[in-house]
């Protein structure tokens, strides 16, 4: 065999080589490109749970005296609530008061956590927690008293 011949025989061979080496290339950068735009989207996601007034849906693990006490009272309207909190469980309207409340189901499955956001003229007025697994509730009045005093 010549060494013409040779180099024949031994270019499909690196041709073939160089191909995969090109494919894993490529397959590198995408999935590095597909990792920076989930984190991105991540990102973004995670920063629009919170509106400017600092409204969030609470969860199990949301320590319900600060969030209470942080709550924003009479600047949070109605639609903000239902953006960032989501569609109420339950609603019902009483005496020119709205009541909006959501359930977090706790993961043994005893009892329900509750928030309830009243609304009174578009804003909400009061948020009250109640947890029926051990009876505990408290408005967010009460909180903020039981924290501002000494």
């Amino acid at each position: 065999m010549t060494s013409n011949n040779l180099f024949e025989a031994a270019t499909p061979q690196l041709n073939s080589s160089v191909r995969f080496q090109k494919k894993g290339e490529v397959l590198v950068k995408k999935f590095a490109l597909f990792l920076a735009l989930l984190f991105i989207g991540i990102g973004s996601a995670s920063a629009a749970d919170k509106s400017p007034n600092g409204v969030y849906r609470p969860t199990l693990a949301t320590r319900a005296t600060s969030y209470l006490k942080k709550f924003p009272l009479n600047k949070v309207a109605v639609d903000e609530i239902v953006q960032y909190v989501g569609t109420p469980d339950k609603s019902l309207s009483v005496a020119g008061s709205d009541y909006l409340t959501y359930n977090i189901e706790p993961r043994s499955g005893s009892g329900v956590i509750e928030y309830t956001y009243i609304v009174k003229d578009g804003v909400v007025v009061n948020v009250t927690y109640l947890n029926s697994g051990n009876f505990f509730g408290v408005t967010q009045r009460e909180s903020a008293v039981k924290l501002q005093t000494p």
